[in-house]
């Protein structure tokens, strides 16, 4: 595929974003780090809520690479694997409207990734996709743009927001059976809040998302045939041969949220719900499409998140809940009358994939004035996904816990220029209470059964540890102006003796610069 004219388009979208900042203030990256924890509203899903959220400006501008290295990864994640993201986030306090965007251009390298030929990213949530024998390098990339506005308070009481997001990304596999695949989601996001006193409000959101991914497989050596499989579900798949396939995703996703938000002088509390339903579909060719499958994908969330701010410490507090039920629907279809195309002759439900999550995180901060001194965290969370393919029979299941433990230290080593450096150490413990992988089916000889759902079971059943640090020095970019340059370098090591697997190497530098 040829990118330069996207990486252009990328560029220009980076220098408007940044360039709309142009009055915004400078934060070191402690303060930028705790501004934005202290926004509940801005992660949120109500754009209108940011009118009760600090309206000081800011803004970003960040570059970064990424290496990740080792064999403890999915299968369909590559054993070696690099990225460059260059991103820009920015919000404005134009007195009539409040006003925030973000835009983030990624380039992604894979190594000898396998057992995909269909989709850009598997763990999406789509069963539905093609997989074939060999492991090769994929060139993707990746384009984030987004915007929220919200109105001032309208009475006393009111505020309207709107959120817009675009997302697109394009991704090429490097060996037979070659595939250039392309997806989209556009979402829009209208919200609406109202303040019953000083202390509390009640918001409500609307959300609607258009999903598309056009994957196109062929083979460059056109004398030799490919083995590929389609897979229906938990190894169930059909064998063929030859030069490939087109694939049409295509669906929509409906939902909304309600808030509450009480807020005092030091304490700001944001609970929120949501629910949304996405319904896919999947068909086989352009020129004659016929429906081969589709997900009716639920999804319920529920989030408490509080700040609390001291003279000398500040705390923050985050509960999160969720739970994802997919029904994997299988069409059966026949040629119409004049051959022409394909007529749905039956439907059914064959899988289910039930997914549930729960996490609490708690950080401690010593306040030193907009920023903090140091920071301790901590955090647990629980995982449980529960899959199944009804006839014949197959099931996969994994149950885990993961413990997390950091701290960070933010040292002055200059005053005239605001020479900071900030220091983090962190951990995580994984801990596998239960999981397996069966398969009830008549080919048990197939890779997707063998390689592809044995291996990604073992993965996401392993025990793990993880060990990390990072530096980030940060000064004014000189006397005078607000704006303050930042580098960053970061290490992680993951380590596990379970199954096959070892370990996994994370390396990631950074710079950049917030206004």
């Amino acid at each position: 595929m040829k990118y330069t004219n996207n990486i252009k388009h990328a560029f220009v979208c980076l220098i408007i974003s940044a360039g709309l900042q142009a009055n915004a203030q400078g934060f070191s990256s402690a303060a930028m780090e705790q501004l934005k924890m202290q926004r509940l509203w801005l992660n949120s899903q109500n754009a209108a809520g940011m009118v009760f959220d600090d309206a000081s400006n800011f803004s970003n501008l960040h570059i970064n690479y990424n290496l990740e290295d080792g064999d403890f990864y999915r299968p369909q994640e590559g054993k070696k694997e690099s990225t460059i993201n260059v991103s820009s986030e920015g919000f404005i306090n134009l007195k009539n409207a409040l006003v925030w965007g973000s835009f983030s251009f990624m380039q992604r390298n894979l190594t000898d990734a396998s057992y995909n030929a269909s989709v850009t990213d598997p763990f999406r949530g789509m069963p539905y996709y093609v997989i074939d024998e060999h492991q090769s390098k994929w060139r993707n990339q990746y384009y984030d743009l987004r915007f929220r506005a919200s109105s001032p308070l309208i009475d006393g009481r009111w505020s309207f927001g709107l959120e817009g997001i675009y997302q697109a990304s394009l991704a090429a596999k490097q060996r037979d059976p070659r595939v250039d695949t392309r997806f989209y989601t556009l979402k829009i996001v209208p919200g609406i809040t109202y303040q019953l006193n000083e202390k509390h409000r009640l918001g409500l959101s609307l959300r609607y998302e258009s999903i598309k991914e056009d994957s196109r497989m062929e083979n460059k050596n056109g004398d030799l045939d490919q083995t590929y499989y389609i897979l229906y579900g938990l190894g169930t798949a059909t064998k063929y041969s030859g030069h490939g396939r087109e694939t049409n995703y295509y669906g929509d996703r409906f939902g909304g949220a309600l808030q509450y938000n009480f807020q005092s002088p030091t304490w700001n509390v944001l609970l929120e719900g949501s629910y949304d339903v996405r319904a896919e579909n999947v068909e086989q060719s352009f020129t004659s499409p016929k429906k081969d499958a589709g997900v009716k994908d639920k999804t319920f969330q529920l989030s408490a998140t509080a700040y609390q701010q001291g003279e000398n410490y500040s705390h923050y507090l985050k509960a999160a809940y969720l739970n994802r039920q997919i029904d994997g629907i299988q069409y059966v279809s026949d040629k119409t009358e004049a051959m022409e195309g394909w007529d749905v002759l039956y439907k059914s439900i064959r899988s289910t994939y039930d997914t549930q999550t729960a996490s609490i995180h708690y950080a401690l901060m010593r306040n030193r004035g907009k920023e903090y001194n140091w920071k301790l965290e901590a955090g647990v969370a629980y995982g449980k996904q529960d899959d199944e393919y009804l006839l014949p029979n197959s099931i996969k299941n994994s149950e885990n816990i993961l413990f997390s433990l950091g701290g960070k230290k933010n040292f002055i080593v200059g005053t005239k220029m605001i020479n900071r450096l900030l220091v983090d150490i962190h951990a995580d413990y994984k801990k596998n209470l239960s999981g397996e992988y069966r398969y009830g089916g008549n080919h048990a000889d197939y890779i997707s059964v063998t390689d592809l759902e044995t291996t990604d079971a073992n993965y996401l059943n392993s025990n793990y540890h993880r060990i990390g640090a990072s530096l980030t020095y940060s000064q004014l970019a000189k006397k005078g102006v607000k704006t303050h340059f930042f580098v960053k370098a970061a290490y992680d090591r993951i380590g596990t003796s379970d199954f096959d697997f070892n370990n996994r190497n994370h390396i990631s530098i950074s710079a950049g610069c917030n206004f």
